[in-house]
């Protein structure tokens, strides 16, 4: 048993340091097992955390039997290693069913991103944003952007590709990038001047 943990807590270790490696400062392990657009990693990460508490719960199921002269420890252990068990495969099929029909990306990144659009000149408000997580290194995002006035057509195309061009440095990982200017205040200008 003594071994086994040795082993357990060992990939334990090397999956956790790698876990928080990946992470953004501001959220904790929890934010990015459940944030987290690479499966690989917290899918490990979480087997070994369960193979880690089982473990303990195995040795404690029999140290407490021998200990107590006691029979019911042992298969109490073993029905808590199953519960345990349950809640991490429920918990993993969860979060990779949410990766195959496809969620928004990670709320730091979203940050990130508006913080980025938000700086460029040429922006005045940001308005609906949508993110979809394509894999673990691609994702989505539409932006409605309220320009500033005034703006020619050739204005309008340098300042999107100028922001398309900032996102994609600040973000390779952001592949698709749909920029749609927005248009209803100025649709609701020319109705009232029409009036």
């Amino acid at each position: 048993m003594a071994l086994a943990a040795a082993f357990e807590f060992y990939s334990w270790r090397v999956s956790y340091r790698e876990l928080r490696w990946r992470k953004d400062p501001d959220e904790g392990v929890f934010d990015e097992i459940v944030g987290s657009k690479d499966p690989t990693i917290f899918t490990l990460f979480l087997d070994d955390s369960a193979g880690l508490v089982g473990t303990v719960l195995a040795f404690l199921g029999i140290f407490l039997g021998v200990t107590f002269h006691n029979p019911y420890f042992d298969p109490i252990a073993s029905i808590l290693i199953g519960i345990l068990l349950a809640a991490v495969a429920l918990l993993l099929g969860r979060e990779t069913g949410a990766l195959l029909i496809g969620e928004p990306t990670t709320r730091a990144r979203i940050r990130k991103l508006r913080k980025t659009i938000e700086d460029d000149p040429g922006v005045e408000r940001i308005g609906e944003m949508l993110t979809m997580q394509l894999g673990p290194r691609q994702a989505l995002v539409t932006i409605k952007i309220k320009f500033r006035r005034p703006l020619s057509l050739q204005q309008l195309e340098s300042a999107i590709e100028r922001i398309k061009k900032r996102i994609r440095d600040q973000d390779p990982t952001m592949e698709r990038i749909f920029i749609e200017p927005d248009s209803s205040a100025e649709a609701t200008r020319d109705k009232m001047d029409a009036a």
